[in-house]
């Protein structure tokens, strides 16, 4: 079943000024005209704030005051933002929880207030999974390697009591992002940063570790796609091609550099995990989820946006 045009919209979107977030709100001014959306920052967005069906809220996420400011008309939650700690040396720290788990836990004491909530999308994160050289599905094992990950699925079991109350949740289990405006420390964008620079490329391993590299603008699509199935469950969401470190290398090689920079394989730095490799056929089947950005045409987009900014 899919929404009614006719019926309003109250959409609260937290991480609405983050890699995905950025590209959530306007797609959703754009396809929900009649929309009320409400973005909850830490700073103003002078992009959003000429749109008159946009509104935004400044604070923390963690700060109960700031949800005492949320209006109790909130029909939808978009919940993007994330706490994502990039530092190895803050992976195991205790803030890891809190800051992932405080915001949505002042969402469900919050919400009891909202009596016209429908549905929460959430946006998890493919690490709940064990790690494996297999293709994962939705009932693959859980098992995270890291507090991150931990706090992800934790999030999708907090949401999971509101059922009770009849609120529908969906948990959208995000591969790995990219797009412009990302963080520079992950192996895509320090791959780009060498590449325009004519700097060797390396590989650690043998370059057969994967990953789906997922456009923040795909994943966009799939939120709102979520929202307009009126969508419950869990679903992994990527592009469903697994990229080979190889593979990645040669494409930013390619767009970057025009192939003029060497591929260096460091064998003796390898890393144990062996990647992602995701089933995206229920995402497909029952949202009509289909990827439209592969990686070589995110990377062109995204060599035109470093051009431009």
């Amino acid at each position: 079943m899919e929404h009614s045009e006719s019926s309003q919209a109250v959409i609260l979107v937290t991480g609405g000024q983050g890699l995905l977030g950025s590209r959530v709100v306007p797609l959703l001014a754009q396809e929900i005209l009649d929309a009320q959306i409400i973005v909850v920052a830490r700073q103003a967005d002078r992009h959003s704030s000429n749109v008159p069906q946009i509104e935004t809220i400044l604070g923390d996420l963690r700060d109960e005051s700031l949800w005492t400011r949320v209006p109790a008309t909130i029909t939808h939650v978009f919940h993007l933002a994330a706490a994502i700690p990039w530092r190895v040396e803050d992976r195991h720290k205790a803030t890891v929880v809190m800051d992932n788990l405080l915001p949505l836990a002042n969402l469900i004491e919050h919400s009891q207030r909202w009596p016209n909530l429908q549905q929460i999308i959430y946006s998890s994160s493919v690490s709940v999974y064990r790690q494996t050289d297999k293709f994962l599905d939705e009932d693959s094992p859980q098992q995270p390697a890291t507090l991150y990950g931990a706090s992800k699925l934790a999030g999708e079991k907090l949401l999971h009591s509101l059922e009770a109350r009849g609120v529908e949740t969906v948990s959208l289990r995000l591969s790995s992002l990219y797009g412009y405006g990302q963080y520079e420390g992950t192996v895509l964008p320090i791959m780009v940063g060498r590449a325009v620079k004519k700097q060797d490329l390396l590989i650690f391993g043998d370059g057969t570790r994967a990953q789906d590299f997922l456009h923040c603008e795909d994943a966009a699509r799939a939120i709102l796609l979520a929202f307009q199935k009126r969508a419950k469950g869990v679903y992994n969401v990527g592009t469903g091609t697994p990229v080979s470190m190889t593979e990645l290398a040669q494409t930013v090689n390619r767009v970057f550099s025009g192939g003029a920079t060497r591929i260096i394989f460091q064998p003796e730095k390898a890393d144990s995990d062996p990647g992602i490799r995701l089933n995206i056929q229920k995402a497909t089947r029952e949202l009509n989820y289909q990827p439209r950005i592969d990686l070589e045409s995110g990377l062109q987009q995204l060599k035109q946006e470093l051009s431009v900014y």
